[in-house]
């Protein structure tokens, strides 16, 4: 207990370090990430241009920012999360002063690619040190989503305002500025890498030295990039990306075809935007719940009641209006975003070793890149059978996943009892 008492301190100190500097970076990818989408009306307006058109423009920034979680991933390993999240911050910047000057509409898709290329390196870098330094891992990495939330909430209504008292590219610019202190934030309160290595190993020995509770997961002996239970994780991965872009992409529309109520005289439009950002305020609390289960029960355990929620819910918002509509809809993404830290412990322990920072890549380009494509697959499915069918064939998805994370989570169970009989049966031997 001496040993564990004798790092509490400093890790505890290097933890709120990491969770302040992440978050704050975490809020400031997903504000420039959706700014655009705020802007749209009005950047239209200026270039002379339509849905279809800005819609094409838009997909330069949204491919890219799924993208670049690959070499973001390698650059965690090799340089440390620090590093790559001030590159994250700084470039950002520039290339959102890039998009303020853009004079038309070719060099504004560049722009938003390239944007999309700084922001793109944030989420394998903040998230794999999030996970790789806490020690209440899943209270950490829920602050840390929380903050994500935060940012996809302030963006638009942020970046309106400023639109609106100056102009759209003044938006840009108050929001390079911002990015760039940031990445200065980063660069003086986050600790280097070799600073959370030692963090790391001193919580390490710490551990060892006490019995106060189990490993939180029970991945293989040998971690290795094909074994199955990784490779059922990234499927799963893939699977949450297709319900976050697909049931963001067409709630706002579904609500205002099927929620059928007035408020003040409100407009369908109006109630349908108003309630969806309600709605989208209970990722918070699912975030917060997802992670302070995966530090109470074995983490490969902790997705499984989300998942069992989100799918039946998911058909309930299909099939329903009104103020049930509203309900099932809260619920869903309350079980939907409580799955994020969970899954990121995942990642965190069953990546071979040293490789968080690449297995984290490979999560978010999946996540982000694979999962772009649900807008355009949900959208076929909107067009040919209406928006309740969206959720019919998102509430699949979530099955799914279910079915892949009990084998994972199974699979656990028995290399858990492995490990407990194997434990009992080297204490019988040393007491002969």
């Amino acid at each position: 207990m001496a040993v564990e008492a004798a790092v509490t301190g400093p890790v505890a100190g290097m933890e709120r370090r990491v969770i302040v500097s992440a978050s704050l970076a975490h809020a400031m990818t997903h504000t420039l990430e959706l700014t655009f989408a705020a802007l749209l009306i009005r950047i239209g307006f200026e270039f002379g241009v339509r849905e279809a058109a800005l819609g094409a423009v838009a997909t330069a920034g949204t491919l890219t920012f799924g993208v670049f979680a690959l070499p973001s991933g390698w650059l965690v390993d090799r340089w440390g999360p620090r590093a790559v999240m001030v590159t994250a911050m700084w470039s950002a910047a520039v290339f959102a002063l890039f998009v303020a000057v853009s004079p038309n509409l070719l060099l504004l898709s560049v722009a938003l690619a390239l944007l999309g290329c700084g922001i793109g390196l944030y989420h394998p870098a903040g998230t794999a040190m999030v996970a790789t330094v806490a020690e209440r891992r899943g209270v950490a990495l829920a602050a840390h989503g929380i903050a994500g939330n935060a940012g996809v909430s302030i963006a638009p209504a942020a970046a309106t305002v400023i639109a609106f008292a100056f102009d759209w590219r003044i938006a840009y610019v108050v929001f390079a500025i911002a990015a760039a202190a940031t990445g200065v934030l980063i660069m003086r309160i986050a600790p280097s890498r070799s600073e959370a290595a030692e963090a790391v190993a001193a919580r390490a020995r710490a551990f060892k030295a006490t019995t106060r509770k189990a490993p939180r997961t029970a991945p293989p002996a040998e971690r290795r990039w094909m074994m199955w239970p990784l490779v059922l994780i990234f499927v799963a991965a893939i699977g949450q990306g297709f319900i976050y872009r697909g049931s963001l992409t067409f709630l706002t529309l579904h609500l205002e075809e099927h929620l059928g109520l007035s408020l003040f005289g409100w407009d369908a439009e109006a109630v349908a935007g108003g309630a969806a950002a309600v709605v989208l305020l209970a990722a918070v609390f699912g975030q917060s719940a997802g992670g302070t289960l995966s530090d109470r029960i074995p983490v490969e355990w902790a997705p499984l009641p989300f998942l069992v929620v989100a799918a039946p819910f998911l058909v309930l918002m299909g099939a329903t209006t009104g103020v049930l509509l509203l309900l099932a809809s809260a619920v869903f993404v309350m079980s939907n975003w409580a799955q994020q830290p969970i899954f990121n412990g995942l990642i965190t322990d069953y990546s071979p070793a040293n490789a968080v920072g690449r297995a984290f890549g490979i999560n978010f380009f999946l996540t982000f890149g694979l999962g772009s494509f649900a807008a355009g697959f949900a959208g076929a499915i909107a067009e040919a059978w209406g928006t309740p069918a969206v959720f019919y064939a998102l509430a699949g998805v979530a099955l799914a996943e279910l079915v892949a994370m009990s084998i994972v989570a199974r699979g656990a169970n028995r290399r858990r009892r492995a490990m407990s009989a194997a434990v009992e049966a080297s204490m019988v031997a040393g007491g002969g």
